[in-house]
């Protein structure tokens, strides 16, 4: 018997994801059953277990795919590199929504359950998670290099932040009922601008200063927390996503 192929298998796999898309889009993901994924995929019951052990992970593999595509995709868009720490942020997001337009239903029907419902160790969501934060994390530091933000101290918080951040925009998105989602980059623009406004201010930064100071006072022998403010070499940020985050 000839081994099935790493092609075969990654479109065995994509079959499996697609037609879970459909079938939850239709029947919500609770009426979605493995064997009727099965079944619109072509493959035997058994194989979409060797592929996917519960409909969650496919759920995930799904948003998965769909964020290293808007990170292809934000590669692809001309002086992205030049952009404003706001501008970068907004492109994420609005390229986000671009994705998920086509299979909106399956959006609506799953969102809640990777966002809140599966717990915090789950592997497949952690993978999301993980990049989600990646990305996050080197629009921060290409900020941080010209001196855009200050270096952010709570960066953990933050992450957190704007994952609660991209899912309220996601509902809000699905609710929007406005021309081409007109409201929701309306949306997008005023609340970047506050959230950045934030990081430059550097509050949290501040509010670990007290902290510190505190400390200091009152604590013998207790060392400094607070890394030294890096040295600003570059003015233009490096490549989208070419480092330690890829």
């Amino acid at each position: 018997m000839s081994k099935v192929s790493e092609k075969q298998r990654l479109e065995k796999r994509n079959r499996i994801i697609r037609s879970a898309v459909e079938t939850i889009s239709k029947k919500g993901l609770k009426g979605a059953a493995m064997s009727e994924i099965a079944r619109k995929a072509g493959v035997g019951y058994a194989a979409v277990y060797s592929y996917f052990p519960a409909r969650e992970a496919i759920v995930c593999a799904w948003y998965k795919e769909q964020l290293d595509l808007s990170v292809e995709r934000l590669k692809t868009v001309a002086g992205f590199d030049e952009f404003s720490l706001q501008e970068q942020l907004q492109a994420f997001f609005e390229t986000q929504l671009e994705g998920f337009l086509p299979d909106r239903e399956f959006v609506n029907a799953t969102l809640w359950t990777v966002t809140f419902s599966l717990p915090r160790d789950d592997p497949h969501l952690q993978a999301i998670r993980s990049g989600f934060d990646g990305i996050i994390a080197d629009l921060l530091e290409a900020a941080v290099q010209v001196d855009e933000i200050p270096d952010q101290v709570f960066l953990g918080q933050i992450y957190s932040f704007f994952w609660l951040y991209n899912a309220g925009i996601v509902f809000y998105w699905l609710k929007d009922g406005s021309d081409q989602f007109q409201n929701t980059t309306v949306l997008l623009d005023k609340s970047l601008d506050l959230a950045v406004s934030f990081l430059r201010a550097g509050i949290l930064n501040k509010v670990l200063d007290i902290l510190t100071f505190l400390l200091k006072t009152h604590i013998i022998g207790y060392q400094d927390i607070l890394r030294d403010p890096m040295e600003i070499v570059h003015r233009v940020k490096r490549q989208f996503m070419g480092g330690k985050h890829a």
